[in-house]
């Protein structure tokens, strides 16, 4: 019998269990019964013995359980994942789908509903409860169970922004790949750290620090990115020697050309 309060994971992945982990140690704790099923039992059974939460027998098993479904699985398993469900769909579901790209008319249609869905892209941050999100809610969402979403969302998001479905893949872009590109920059500042025979571990610790100090500089500043540069940027100075020879290289329009490839991938992805 369907648990009106149950949440199920369909994936127990690392986002899964970011989620799983936020909401386990919010206050939502006492209000939701959470379980979860993943074709890899290792890994089941490993979060569910480290979130003490249910370990479900099957996909079909997690929907007639739980009222809250969560789709946490890869994009090319989606199909495969979701059709044998069409039958264990009932009113009064409710789908909260991470999968990168999957519209949520692809996830009616794979499903055979037009059942309530909520389209999210987080990031990798929510490991750590620092994360951010952009949210889409399907038509069907009702009142009640877009607060119940918002409040999942906030046990694992610092930031969530609700957005019209034909934004996502630009979330998706910005910030569900952005993890990436902030680790990519800080490889290189490592990589740099090396050639210039500076301590690893001391180099790592400045530059964690340096972006989580920027970052919250860039958040509580009224000013932009280009005025906080600039006021980091001495004429003839070391940041200037720096800035420019990444200018000449065209880092810059390179790194815009990425982004912007990164949301024609989830496009494509979706169809």
């Amino acid at each position: 019998m369907m648990n009106k309060s149950g949440i199920g994971f369909i994936g127990c992945g690392k986002m899964a269990q970011a989620i799983i982990n936020g909401i386990a140690t919010s206050k939502m704790k006492s209000k939701f019964k959470i379980s979860a099923f993943d074709v890899d039992q290792a890994t089941l059974t490993a979060a569910c013995v480290r979130f003490k939460i249910k370990k479900e027998t099957s996909n079909e098993a997690a929907l007639n359980n739980c009222r809250i479904i969560i789709i946490a699985v890869k994009p090319q398993s989606l199909a495969a994942v979701l059709e044998p469900l069409k039958a264990a769909v009932k009113p009064g579901h409710l789908f909260i789908s991470i999968v990168a790209g999957a519209s949520v008319e692809k996830i009616q249609s794979l499903l055979g509903s037009k059942c309530p869905v909520v389209r999210v892209m987080p990031n990798t941050p929510a490991l750590v409860g620092q994360g951010a999100a952009g949210y889409a809610f399907s038509s069907e969402v009702n009142a009640d169970d877009k607060k119940i979403s918002q409040d999942i969302l906030s046990t694992f998001c610092k930031v969530m922004v609700n957005v019209p479905e034909s934004e996502i893949n630009k979330v998706t872009a910005l910030s569900g790949s952005g993890p990436a590109y902030v680790f990519y920059f800080a490889e290189a500042m490592l990589e740099a750290a090396s050639r210039l025979g500076f301590d690893l571990k001391d180099a790592k610790s400045l530059i964690a620090q340096t972006f989580k100090g920027s970052a919250e500089l860039l958040e509580k500043s009224e000013d932009s990115p280009a005025v906080l540069r600039q006021n980091v940027t001495s004429k003839g100075g070391t940041t200037e020697k720096a800035l420019n020879v990444m200018d000449s290289a065209g880092l810059k329009e390179s790194f815009i050309k990425a982004v912007i490839s990164a949301k024609e991938r989830a496009d494509e992805l979706g169809k």
